[in-house]
């Protein structure tokens, strides 16, 4: 145990550095972009603090901090979580449907020399990632 009252302070100020702040957007973690409905489905769906706060390039203070929240407010935090996950696949299929438009003009456009050459690298990363991966698991 760390007897040092200088460290006592540091560590509380480490504390008090992150907070979970309500913007336009929704509750949002400090000195991040991350919002805490992220942190929030991660850490139901079983992730650590360390595998989150990798995941969404926090420390593992701001992830604590998040998940003290949510522990502390999950009552209120659950009905907006069910909202925010609808609003995201609403976003999302909107966003495809965009997507798929483009890729349609796409398909359609000339072939040009650039374009080979820059689907024939895709091609060969391709091959080269699905050979890795089966090398990887068949270990």
């Amino acid at each position: 145990m760390n007897t040092n009252p200088l460290s006592a302070l540091t560590d509380e100020a480490l504390r008090k550095r992150y907070q979970i702040l309500e913007t336009d957007s929704g509750l949002q973690i400090s000195e991040s972009r991350v919002m805490l409905f992220d942190v929030m489905e991660a850490h139901d769906a079983g992730d650590s603090i360390y595998q989150i706060a990798q995941t969404f390039n926090l420390t593992p203070l701001q992830v604590q901090t998040a998940v003290d929240y949510i522990e502390t407010h999950r009552v209120a935090l659950e009905p907006e979580f069910v909202k925010a996950i609808q609003a995201r696949e609403a976003r999302e299929a909107y966003y495809r449907k965009q997507n798929e438009a483009v890729w349609a003009r796409i398909a359609q456009a000339p072939m040009t020399p650039e374009r080979a050459a820059v689907y024939a690298l895709l091609d060969k990363y391709r091959e080269t990632t699905v050979d890795e991966t089966n090398a990887a698991h068949s270990q």
